[in-house]
């Protein structure tokens, strides 16, 4: 059920109602464009370079920027916080919508969310759109090896001094002063204290000393404050303080094993990769691509994920890996056609990082021969676009005010 996340070229309108059908009408200039070549022909030569200012290529703000698009630029710089909107033009297939709104009801309770699932299976996205349907400002903090308890409680960051001269006698001159710690509140003091949400990414990336202090904070919503500077021994949740955390498995390299006690605090998600269908919707929505472009893309990337993890491949082939492909595909004008070499040569210079562990030149000569291979057959079964395909249904849960 993961990945099936969000985004999409154009605005939204009234009638999308929070949802997003599957058109053919993003990242093309050339609305009127011939049809395509036989798929299976041989591939053939360039017609033309790959450049910035090829036809078609986009303009504007990258449709599958979905932080950019969420934060409310005006709101953040007001209120010194970062405010989430949330977008009304998000994909998510049923499954995924149930899962939204069984978040946000959790939340709402007062009971912390964990979404975990391999990489890019839209766990941070699907975070970040739940933050902005509670309605609160939103401190983010992602995690890392070298985290320490500071990043999440607060740090010393100089000394205040003050000095007094008396002069009040001309003849007798009387001097005092005072130092006192400066002190900053870090990304889970500042949320309890003001009632904002924490989204906490990749928080088992962080050493598990490090996320002590959730514990406390997640079960009692008392944060305790050992260093005197803080001028605080300990600190109340505010009774808006929301928190949700996302993680890879613990297969992962880079991974910390989180305590049973740190999860028995929070209701966990688990995604996936989605479907055929759900990732081809993602991705044409996210990258500007027509459907049946988007529709080979993902028939590719989901055949070298598949023949990876038999082979043993140094990295999966994620929906990350198609978002990514389709949105330079989409910037440069590049339809996927097999005879064309230039989409050819992006699928091999975007997926040859996957071939086998250890393999050597005559190795990775034959993966990418497989490959071009995967990019024949993929084109070949492309899907028809379905101009009249009906909207998913809208989402129930209502956004906060």
């Amino acid at each position: 059920m993961g990945g099936r996340l969000f985004g999409a070229a154009a605005p939204a309108t009234p009638e999308d109602d929070m949802t997003t059908s599957l058109r053919d009408d993003g990242g093309h200039a050339d609305d009127g464009a011939a049809p395509l070549p036989d798929d299976d022909a041989p591939l053939g030569a360039a017609p033309e370079p790959l450049a910035l200012d090829a036809p078609g290529a986009a303009e504007g703000a990258d449709p599958g920027d979905v932080f950019a698009a969420m934060v409310d630029e005006a709101a953040s710089a007001a209120a010194g916080a970062l405010i989430l909107r949330p977008r009304a033009d998000l994909f998510m297939d049923a499954e995924l919508r149930s899962m939204h709104s069984r978040a946000v009801a959790y939340l709402r309770a007062g009971a912390p969310v964990h979404f975990r699932g391999p990489a890019g299976a839209g766990k941070t996205t699907l975070a970040l759109h739940v933050a902005a349907w509670l309605g609160r400002p939103v401190s983010m903090v992602t995690g890392d090896s070298r985290m320490t308890s500071a990043d999440l409680l607060g740090r010393e960051v100089g000394e205040t001094t003050t000095r007094l001269h008396d002069r009040y006698v001309s003849r007798v001159v009387k001097t005092a002063s005072a130092t006192r710690v400066a002190w900053s509140d870090s990304a889970l003091t500042e949320a309890m204290t003001r009632g904002w949400t924490l989204i906490y990414d990749e928080f088992t990336r962080a050493p598990a000393e490090a996320n002590n202090a959730l514990l406390s904070a997640l079960e009692e919503r008392v944060l305790i404050l050992s260093n005197p500077a803080s001028g605080r021994r300990y600190v109340r949740a505010h009774p808006e303080f929301r928190a949700i955390l996302t993680s890879n498995p613990e297969e992962y390299a880079g991974v910390s094993a989180a305590p049973d006690a740190l999860f028995d605090r929070m209701v966990t998600f688990d995604l996936s990769w989605g479907d055929h269908a759900a990732e081809r919707g993602i991705v044409a929505s996210r990258t500007g691509l027509a459907e049946e472009d988007a529709d080979v893309v993902v028939r590719l990337v989901r055949a070298v994920r598949e023949s990876g993890a038999r082979a043993g491949a140094a990295s999966p082939a994620s929906l990350r890996t198609a978002i990514l492909l389709g949105r330079i595909m989409a910037a440069l004008g590049v339809r996927a056609q097999a005879r064309d070499e230039r989409f050819a040569q992006i699928c091999l210079d975007v997926l040859e990082a996957r071939a086998p562990r250890g393999a050597d030149g005559a190795g990775r000569a034959a993966h990418a021969e497989a490959l071009r291979a995967a990019i024949r057959d993929a084109c070949r079964a492309r899907r028809p676009a379905n101009p009249f395909a009906p909207a998913p249904d809208a989402i129930v849960t209502e956004p906060a005010a």
